[in-house]
């Protein structure tokens, strides 16, 4: 289980600095009107309180698959080990 929250760690510090730098893939430019960057750190203070919560306070079984199923959205990332997959 840590390892897995050890890469949801890594990929909210991405999203968190590309939030905070307007550092967004090209893709998302022209949809600015859907892309926040608070909304964007809002969710990133989300996960990582509920990555806290389950490591603190949840057996290891329920904890490895509320944490798989917050991990889903970088499922495409390279360090995304498929025996993740919820």
């Amino acid at each position: 289980m840590n390892e897995l929250a050890d890469f949801l760690d890594a990929r909210i510090t991405e999203d968190e600095k590309a939030a905070r730098v307007g550092n967004l893939p090209e893709e998302v430019w022209g949809a600015r009107g859907w892309y926040d960057p608070e909304r964007v750190l809002a969710e990133c203070r989300s996960k990582r309180k509920l990555i806290d919560y389950v490591s603190a306070g949840l057996d290891e079984s329920d904890g490895l698959a509320v944490l798989r199923l917050v991990a889903l959205p970088w499922a495409g990332h390279s360090a995304y080990r498929q025996d993740w997959k919820a």
